[in-house]
């Protein structure tokens, strides 16, 4: 059986992740050497999408501060395909040199190997993440001319409430079938419309009565009100819509119902995040780690995102191994089951 498949490798992952992040904390007295191996070396910053997007953008602004902090020559390589899944299978298997790092979108990486999507030929347990840039909790929004203008009209309703997204596994699809779970609805999901925006254009039309995203894009999508924003889809409120509740605090869930927004909400904390090739030295995962946070850290980097649009929400890559374990790695038998029939199958006619 493959070594991307999660029920077989689970346990190994989490181990692993374990004992990286053990060498990562011994590593700091040999950094020196690190910083001296990567001076002078050509770096591979991949993206797994077309230039022009968000994810290349990101990277195109981090490149010139990893230059200067590594006094490397840094590339932004575009391996467009797959959602991102040819980059990622392709970094998995480089040289483990550290030369080769990814901007990863590790929810829809999560997915990818949680729900043995084609593509997927990696196993981001034993990934060593370096850090997280930013994550973006997501917002559920319903059209101006549905019918359903609440919640509680969406509870209580016995007509079927329908989502519009790209394809499943997309970040919207499978957070609308989470929500659609956790309050039971009899939901059907609309996929092949070609990204979010179009997504969100056709429930500003009407064809479906709402759509699940990020908060940074509910934020466009909420001006002018065809799309009115009802809850965001964690524990805590969006910076970016302090006055909007939280699902918890819209309505009172049961544990079972909590149990898949918080399943999908630490997914998507994974965020916007960077890693490099499994057996990457110790010493270098940690250089690259602490010299990553660095940036992440620095006010005049937090400027130059803010002006491209970009609100950062660092985090290491303990916090980043915790969620991925304590996620995709922590399902298993009849849950694993259910989550897979849930987003693969059960809100598509």
């Amino acid at each position: 059986m493959s070594d991307w498949n999660i029920r077989r490798t689970g346990l190994r992952g989490v181990l692993a992740l374990v004992v990286c992040l053990s060498a990562w904390a011994s590593a700091g007295a040999e950094e020196g050497a690190a910083e001296g191996f990567f001076r002078g070396q050509v770096v591979r910053l991949v993206v797994g999408y077309a230039p022009g997007g968000g994810y290349d953008t990101l990277a195109r602004l981090l490149a010139p501060w990893i230059e200067r902090r590594t006094g490397a020559t840094v590339v932004v390589d575009n391996r467009p395909g797959g959602g991102g899944l040819v980059a990622l299978s392709q970094v998995y298997r480089a040289e483990p040199d550290g030369l080769t790092l990814m901007l990863v979108n590790g929810p829809g990486a999560a997915l990818a190997q949680l729900l043995e999507l084609e593509g997927a030929r990696f196993d981001i347990l034993r990934a060593p993440w370096l850090a997280r840039v930013s994550a973006e909790p997501s917002v559920v929004m319903l059209s101006g001319q549905s019918p359903f203008k609440d919640l509680a009209g969406l509870s209580s309703t016995a007509e079927p409430v329908k989502w519009s997204a790209g394809g499943k596994a997309d970040a919207i699809a499978d957070t609308a079938a989470c929500f659609s779970e956790a309050l039971g609805l009899g939901a059907e999901i609309i996929i092949g419309y070609k990204g979010s925006k179009e997504a969100a254009l056709a429930a500003m039309r009407g064809e479906v009565d709402g759509i699940v995203t990020s908060d940074r894009s509910a934020l466009k999508y909420a001006r002018g009100g065809n799309l009115v924003p009802l809850a965001v889809l964690d524990r805590e409120r969006s910076p970016l819509f302090p006055d909007l509740p939280t699902l918890f605090e819209a309505v009172e869930l049961s544990d079972g119902q909590a149990w898949w927004i918080d399943f999908r909400a630490r997914m998507a904390r994974t965020g916007r995040a960077l890693l490099t090739t499994p057996g990457t030295p110790a010493d270098r995962v940690a250089y690259l780690a602490g010299m990553l946070d660095g940036i992440l850290s620095d006010p005049a980097f937090a400027e130059e995102a803010s002006a491209k649009g970009f609100g950062l929400d660092p985090a290491g890559p303990e916090t980043l191994a915790e969620l991925v374990a304590g996620t995709i790695g922590a399902l298993e038998g009849e849950r694993l089951v259910q989550v897979r029939h849930v987003l693969l199958e059960k809100y598509y006619r």
